[in-house]
């Protein structure tokens, strides 16, 4: 990047032009509460998560069955959960208080149905992240989304969002943590650096498969060098983690030098892991599988041909297998044959997420749960913003989408 440009990105970068989120708030009109774009985002058996763009300013009541949430609604975004709800059940999450405004009568309300958990015990939980880009400043395809210049290197926002999301997914009851690559922007020291102090020593294993940003021409370290001697496990293959009657293969789909994805050296063995696999398996890759003819997400993917082939494999081979992977930045799910194949979108830019993944004997389910540090919540909304406003409409998918179960016959 020449200097031109550089100083170009840093002056759009530096939070001196607002977003269209900054300008809204700076161009509303008093007159009491607001509220837009209240959604329930995330629902598992026994909980939801709901999100919002702006709400209040005021107290606001959460209620649904018989749990209740207080909080102070500042007016601008925010993330509530609610948890030890029933299973399996039609319910109404209404939320009412003086942040709530007048035009609604008083009270908004909200249907969500809770799903089932999947059959036979629990057996294990695994969190996922991807497209973290530590070491990135800025956001936005010209850079124009960015942080006060006063925001401190250790508090920039794709650190501030990993820790976030590692503290709640532990709290989610997360076994095992996986990174589906692109945890660095550029694979530098520095990056690295800051990456492990948020990973290095967390209390459950931490796993890293690699993306295209961890082998792009420009790197001074290669991933597996920059992580020996740390308790984050690399996977410079294919790996197979035992979950007492589930499965969880870590697969490498990045391709030294290229942003697109590669299964021509791994595919063979992934299938063979498989067929070895116990129970359900959960395949973590960073690179889409398109099966599609057209090219629907950007950057693009694992080749349809090559894609498309390997799924036909699984499905003969293990049917009971969900597939997950990042790089897209966008949340999305489809079923080849018995498979679910799902993509997470990134946990630092619009909307934010994390993954959750529940293994039970007759079943598997994920859950995409918002980052709800309020911090976090707040820069995540600014960076729906991108692509004039499209990108808010472009990445979160739908509830159904975001939150599918799979049956094992």
């Amino acid at each position: 990047m020449g200097p031109l440009r550089s100083g170009a990105h840093v002056l759009l970068g530096s939070g001196r032009f607002g977003t269209l989120s900054d300008w809204r708030a700076r161009t509303r009109r008093g007159g009491g509460p607001h509220v837009r774009g209240l959604r329930v985002f995330a629902v598992e058996p026994t909980g939801v998560q709901l999100d919002w763009a702006v709400l209040g300013p005021g107290p606001v009541t959460f209620r649904c069955a018989d749990v209740s949430v207080d909080l102070i609604a500042d007016g601008g975004p925010g993330v509530v959960s609610l948890d030890g709800l029933p299973a399996g059940r039609s319910l109404t999450v209404t939320v009412t208080g003086d942040g709530v405004p007048r035009g609604a009568g008083g009270a908004i309300e909200r249907s969500v149905t809770t799903p089932d958990h999947p059959p036979g015990d629990e057996l294990a939980r695994i969190a996922t992240i991807s497209d973290a880009h530590i070491g990135e400043t800025t956001f936005g395809y010209l850079h124009t989304i960015g942080e006060p210049r006063r925001t401190r290197p250790e508090d920039a926002h794709s650190l501030r969002a990993v820790r976030a999301a590692i503290d709640e997914s532990l709290a989610w009851g997360a076994q095992r943590l996986v990174c589906k690559g692109d945890i660095v922007d550029q694979s530098h020291p520095g990056h690295w650096a800051d990456t492990l102090a948020v990973l290095d020593g967390l209390p459950v294993p931490v796993h890293l498969v690699a993306g295209n940003h961890e082998v792009k021409r420009r790197r001074s370290v290669d991933p597996a060098d920059a992580l020996a001697g740390t308790h984050v496990a690399y996977t410079d293959h294919v790996d197979t983690v035992d979950l007492s009657g589930a499965s969880l293969v870590l697969v490498n789909s990045s391709l030294p030098d290229h942003e697109r994805g590669d299964l021509a050296a791994t595919g063979d063995d992934l299938v063979a892991a498989l067929a070895d696999a116990a129970g359900g398996a959960l395949v973590t890759m960073h690179h889409h599988l398109r099966t599609g003819n057209a090219v629907s997400a950007w950057p693009v993917g694992v080749p349809r041909a090559e894609a498309v082939a390997v799924l036909d494999r699984i499905a003969r081979t293990h049917p009971h297998t969900m597939i997950t992977s990042g790089h897209v930045h966008r949340n999305r799910f489809r079923r080849h044959g018995p498979l679910l194949v799902t993509c997470v979108g990134s946990v630092k830019d619009y909307p934010g997420v994390w993954g959750g993944y529940v293994f039970h004997e007759g079943g598997m389910r994920q859950v995409i749960r918002r980052v709800a540090e309020p911090s976090v919540v707040a820069w995540t909304d600014r960076t729906g913003d991108a692509l004039g406003g499209f990108y808010r409409y472009w990445t979160p998918s739908t509830l159904a989408k975001r939150c599918p179960v799979a049956i094992w016959s």
